[in-house]
C-alpha cells in the first residue's frame, strides 16, 4: 500500500510561530519539519529571528520570515502586516503552532479574511487562554480552522474545557521522536538521575531540587537545560546544600539532550504544567524508566508499575518516594526502563507522527 507521502500532491506549507524561546514545542516542529517528504514546500514564519533560523535549520531549503509581533487588539497595522504577508506567501496550508492557548491568536484572526488558504492550529500545551477575551476570540477563530488538533488526548480535553470549545472539537496527533544516540558521558559509577527542562516555572525544576534534598540513597542529579531562572535555581541548590550531588549543564542549541540519555539511570519530569513532553518520550527511547507528575498528556506514556512512576505536581516529598525507590532497586528500573523503550519504538517514533501529519494534510486539502 503507498505510503501518504506518494499519495498527496506538492504543496506549500507555511508554519507561523510566535515563541520567543526555544522549547518542546519548536523541539517537535523541527523534528517534523525534517521528516516531511520533499513534495512539501515549508516557510517557517514567526516574530523571533533565532527562533525561526534554529526550527528551519532542520530542513534545508526551507524559507525563514520574521514580522514584528502583533501586540494587542489595538495593534491593527500589526495585523494588517500579517495579513499582507500571508497573501503573499500564498500558502497551500497555514498551520499556527500555539505554544499555550493564546498563542498567535492575532495573527490566526489576521488570517481568516484571506480566501484560498486551508488553516489548522496544533495546540503543544495544556495551559489555558490569558483572558476572557482571548477565550472569546479563540472561540470565534477555532471553529473557522480546517484541522485543530493536539500533541496529546488529556491535552485537547483540557484545552476544550479552559477555552469553552464543543467537546471532541480538538483531534490528536503524537509528536513522536528519532532515534536517539550515543553521545560519549562521563559520569560516576553511582546511580544518576537525569532531567532536561528549560529553567522556568512551569517545568518544576525547584520542586525537583526540593525533592531531591529529600532523597538519601546514594546517588547525583544531572539538569540539562537553560532558561531565565538558572541563576535561582543554582542559588536555591546551594541554600539545599546539593551542590556535590547536582551538576547543571547548559547544551548549544545544535546538540540535542537525548543524545545523552541513554547514559543514565532514571529520567525525571517535573513538571507544573505539559502537554505531551517530547523529552519523556526520547528517554523511553533511551531505554529510562520515568517518574513524572501527572499533568497534561504524561499518562499517556508513563504507566505506573511499567514503564515509571506517576507523583502529584507541587509534591516534592512523593516525587522523593519515587526517586529513592527507583535508584534502591535499579534491577527493577531497568526493567522497566526497557519495558520503556519497546513501548516508545512502538508509538512514539518520528515516522508514526509524519504519517498522522500527511494523513491530515491529505484530508484537509482534498
Amino acid at each position: 500500500m503507498p505510503s501518504h507521502s506518494t499519495t498527496t500532491r506538492p504543496f506549500h506549507l507555511v508554519i507561523y510561530l510566535d515563541s520567543t524561546q526555544r522549547g518542546g514545542a519548536e523541539v517537535n516542529l523541527g523534528r517534523v519539519i525534517t521528516a516531511l517528504p520533499e513534495q512539501v514546500r515549508v516557510t517557517i514564519m514567526g516574530v523571533d529571528e533565532k527562533v525561526v533560523d534554529w526550527v528551519r535549520s532542520h530542513r534545508p531549503g526551507t524559507d525563514g520570515l520574521v514580522l514584528p509581533a502583533i501586540e494587542n487588539r489595538s495593534d491593527i497595522r500589526g495585523m494588517l502586516r500579517h495579513r499582507k504577508m500571508f497573501r503573499r506567501l500564498r500558502p497551500d496550508v497555514l498551520e499556527f503552532s500555539l505554544s499555550t492557548a493564546s498563542s498567535c491568536q492575532w495573527a490566526m484572526l489576521a488570517s481568516l479574511s484571506i480566501p484560498g488558504i486551508k488553516r489548522i492550529a496544533l495546540e503543544h500545551s495544556p495551559m489555558g487562554v490569558w483572558s476572557s477575551t482571548s477565550g472569546a476570540l479563540k472561540r470565534f477563530t477555532s471553529p473557522r480552522l480546517d484541522a485543530h488538533f493536539a500533541v496529546g488526548e488529556a491535552t485537547a480535553r483540557i484545552i476544550e474545557s479552559s477555552s469553552g470549545l464543543p467537546q471532541r472539537s480538538i483531534s490528536t496527533i503524537y509528536h513522536g521522536v528519532p532515534g536517539v544516540g550515543h553521545e560519549p558521558v562521563d559520569r560516576g559509577p553511582e546511580p544518576t538521575v537525569l532531567s532536561v527542562a528549560r529553567h522556568d516555572p512551569v517545568k518544576g525544576v525547584d520542586v525537583l531540587l526540593d525533592a531531591f534534598a529529600l532523597v538519601h540513597s546514594p546517588c547525583r542529579l544531572v539538569i540539562i537545560g537553560d532558561g531565565t531562572e538558572t541563576d535561582a535555581l543554582k542559588a536555591q541548590c546551594t541554600k539545599l546544600d546539593l551542590d556535590e550531588r547536582v551538576t547543571f549543564i547548559e547544551l548549544p542549541w545544535n546538540q540535542p539532550a537525548a543524545d545523552r540519555m541513554w547514559a543514565y539511570d532514571l529520567f525525571v519530569l517535573p513538571s507544573r504544567v505539559e502537554g505531551f513532553p517530547v523529552t519523556v518520550a526520547e528517554a523511553m527511547l533511551a531505554g529510562l524508566a520515568v517518574v513524572a507528575t501527572d499533568v497534561g498528556s504524561v499518562r499517556e506514556a508513563v504507566v505506573p508499575g511499567e514503564t515509571g512512576w506517576i507523583v502529584p505536581p507541587e509534591d516534592p516529598a512523593a516525587l522523593a518516594s519515587a526517586i529513592e525507590e527507583a535508584v534502591s532497586d535499579m534491577e527493577s528500573t531497568k526493567r522497566l526502563g526497557a519495558h520503556a523503550q519497546q513501548i516508545a519504538e512502538a508509538r512514539f517514533t518520528i515516522t508514526a507522527t509524519v504519517d498522522s501529519y500527511m494523513e491530515m494534510f491529505r484530508r484537509v486539502l482534498g
